[in-house]
């Protein structure tokens, strides 16, 4: 079995990746479900609190303890947008079973460990205990405020904020820190009971091995949980074409102004689709070969870095740049220019070469850990399962018909202004 799609359940599936590179395995937990206000901050927190302890496991220090016995093995857990999905992944990194010292059998043993946080977590009746509520509670408002500190990435939250507005993918991907400050563990156990019954799961194993019985196991742990309503997580919707452009302007106390442009397109979706509208970001904004690049930033010196990115899944691309305040309408103006160059077929061959190049690096990079392998077949989701390597070789294929339509598809929607305070 490699790369191939195992049902296990309804809305339940497995996938081994099959993968001889590395001399650890990773177990890794996925679940979807729907971009929600009124559940996203208890989803966000969620996974941090389960990967925290288990029923057997109450604290860091018992947990700690259980990972050293597993060869120091190592958890995490992450959220994001995806579609109109939030995305939510607990995984395991465990040394393979042969390079222990008596040939253990850690493998599966680290896969009790993953499926007791999801299954078995530390409860007071039907509640998660204060204590874990607590301390959560204080790491995601950090990650929620950190969120400030970082401009670049603020100002592309912002840019999304108020470029989808009421559509549920315009929510911070961690939720609000009130609403995570006033999270009771009953509501937390309601959210992880409704993870349980109504998420589209998959459960990914990349390495050389299968462990023994892990999907048998999955399959038995979901036996007595009714599943209805399962998330769909085909489902992206578009946002309108903008009738005229929005600028939004904000100051900070900052010294290098930041400009976010976002783009809507009249197409979205994945696998084959979505390869023009890659090499079209990427020639737009991508590497030193980008027209972003050397020509707004290199001979125009307009801005300190550009770059564009698609996520064609949800049907939008996003520009964001590092600027001086008073150069930000003339960014906007180069930005513009080298956009329509694009849509009127004003691209070398050499551009066109540098970037199927330069993205299929990329796709190739994937190989290069677990982490990376296991990313790419949870973003290809609910498609025909294809390799980065294969991916590759449709890249290479892209003609620059298919680039100039790609780029025709998209429309200016939304500018978004990070300024100095003071700035006019």
């Amino acid at each position: 079995m490699e790369n191939r799609v195992v049902k296990l359940g309804h809305g339940i599936d497995g996938l081994y990746i099959k993968n001889d590179r590395f001399n650890s395995t990773l177990i890794s937990f996925h679940f979807f479900v729907p971009l929600d206000s009124k559940t996203i901050s208890a989803n966000a927190l969620l996974p941090f609190l389960l990967s925290s302890c288990t029923d057997k496991y109450k604290d860091y220090t018992d947990l700690n303890i259980r990972l050293l016995e597993l060869y120091g093995a190592m958890l995490s857990a992450s959220v994001q947008k995806k579609g109109d999905s939030l995305h939510i992944c607990l995984k395991i990194n465990l040394i393979n079973d042969e390079l222990t010292f008596e040939n253990e059998d850690i493998l599966s043993k680290g896969a009790d460990l993953l499926f007791s946080m999801v299954f078995e977590p530390s409860l007071n009746s039907r509640s998660f205990c204060e204590k874990d509520v607590a301390r959560e509670k204080c790491k995601t408002i950090d990650r929620i405020e950190g969120e400030i500190n970082n401009k670049r990435s603020f100002a592309r939250t912002r840019l999304i904020e108020k470029m989808f507005g009421r559509d549920p993918y315009g929510l911070f991907v961690y939720g609000k820190a009130d609403e995570v400050e006033s999270m009771t563990g009953e509501e937390l156990y309601n959210a992880w009971q409704q993870l349980l019954s109504t998420s589209y799961v998959r459960l990914h194993i990349v390495g050389k091995h299968l462990p023994d019985g892990i999907f048998e196991n999955l399959k038995a742990r979901f036996q007595n949980i009714k599943r209805e309503n399962i998330a769909n997580i085909s489902k992206a919707a578009l946002l309108p074409k903008a009738e005229s452009v929005n600028t939004v302007t904000e100051q900070y106390a900052v010294t290098q102004g930041k400009l976010t442009m976002g783009y809507t397109c009249s197409d979205n979706g994945e696998g084959d689709k979505a390869l023009p509208h890659l090499v079209f970001s990427d020639i737009f904004g991508g590497g030193t070969y980008s027209k972003l690049f050397k020509n707004v930033r290199e001979k125009q010196s307009l801005c300190y870095y550009c770059s564009a990115s698609a996520v064609f899944k949800k049907g939008y691309m996003l520009v964001d740049s590092g600027i001086d305040a008073q150069n930000a309408d003339r960014v906007i103006e180069a930005v513009g220019k080298e956009f329509d160059d694009i849509k009127n077929g004003k691209i070398d061959d050499c551009d066109i070469e540098s970037s199927k190049k330069a993205v299929c690096e990329t796709l190739m990079s994937y190989y290069d850990s677990a982490s990376s392998l296991d990313l790419w077949y949870a973003k290809s989701i609910e498609n025909d399962l294809c390799s980065p390597k294969e991916m590759a070789e449709k890249i290479k294929g892209i003609t620059k018909e298919q680039i100039v339509k790609a780029a025709n598809c998209y429309t200016l929607h939304t500018i978004y202004k990070l300024l100095p305070e003071g700035s006019n």
